[in-house]
């Protein structure tokens, strides 16, 4: 077997088994609102965010077990938006599980859901019956009164699609770190976990101190640049100002010698008026 050969079966070992890398990567999919960031933030880092900014795109990493060993949980907030479509078709041929979050006050968030699922079907074909996927219907706090899909219809909706399915609160923090445990234990390639071992904790611990550290280098490069261009536009301006003023001050200056020839013309002609003056006086006493 050629060397190109190898390469080649390697590549598609890694194409069919990506479960032997050190990223789960986990896409979270949803309309606009119905509250995908909050989601996130809330199992990420435990905070909720009452306001509303819409998302592109952001990627959040938390270190989890796998397999017994340290590995990322690699979780992908996608936008809301279907102005890109092929970071949505990106996101999908990438992620090993997925989370379509609807909000329970809005069926519409419900019915934009299931274009992004048949994608999700046609791109990953045969493999969908082994990725974990979560119908997750979300701001169950909300009174009845606001609710337009009832909990009996979020399952019914899962089980046509033939996904698990669980409501949420951000807000309330009820069955969030449920879910994305849930959706770990779907997973039926590797055995994946949110729980970490005493050994594997300080293995985690001295990842995420030089992951901090190297954050941290970057930004202060980040920082160092910026200071630099802004360095490089001061001078710059600096050197505009210059330039302005001695324009300025060249008009200035053809100003003044316009002017001083105008007084010197403007003086020049009485005197030849006072001269030909006297000439007509003389010739009048002649």
């Amino acid at each position: 077997m050629g060397e190109m050969d190898r390469n080649n079966k390697k590549i598609l070992q890694n194409i069919k088994m990506p479960e032997q890398s050190n990223d789960y990567r986990v896409v979270v999919f949803g309309a606009g609102g119905v509250g995908k960031s909050s989601l996130v933030l809330r199992f990420i880092k435990g905070t909720f965010r009452e306001s509303y900014i819409p998302t592109i795109e952001d990627t959040y990493r938390q270190v989890i077990s796998c397999n017994k060993n340290i590995c990322t949980l690699q979780i992908t907030d996608t936008t809301g938006s279907h102005q890109f479509p092929a970071m949505q078709r990106l996101s999908i041929t990438k992620g090993h599980a997925f989370i379509l979050v609807y909000s329970v006050c809005s069926k519409q968030s419900l019915e934009e859901l299931r274009p992004i699922w048949s994608l999700i079907r046609e791109l990953k074909g045969e493999e969908i019956s082994q990725i974990p996927v979560m119908l997750v219907g979300n701001k169950c706090d909300e009174s009845e009164d606001l609710r337009e899909v009832t909990n009996i219809e979020g399952q019914t909706e899962a089980a046509t699609w033939g996904v698990s399915f669980m409501e949420t609160s951000a807000k309330e923090n009820h069955n969030v770190t449920e879910l994305f445990q849930e959706l770990l234990n779907m997973e039926k390639n590797r055995n994946v976990s949110l729980q970490l071992d005493g050994k594997n904790k300080k293995k985690n611990k001295k990842k995420m101190m030089k992951e901090q550290a190297k954050e941290e280098k970057l930004l202060k490069e980040k920082k160092e640049k910026q200071l630099q261009r802004e360095k490089e536009k001061g001078k710059e301006k600096e050197k505009d100002k210059e330039k302005q003023t001695k324009d300025k001050d060249k008009a200035k200056d053809g100003g003044k010698d316009k002017g001083a020839a105008g007084q010197q013309a403007a003086g020049a002609a009485p005197a030849g008026g006072e001269g030909s003056g006297t000439l007509k006086e003389k010739c009048k006493v002649m």
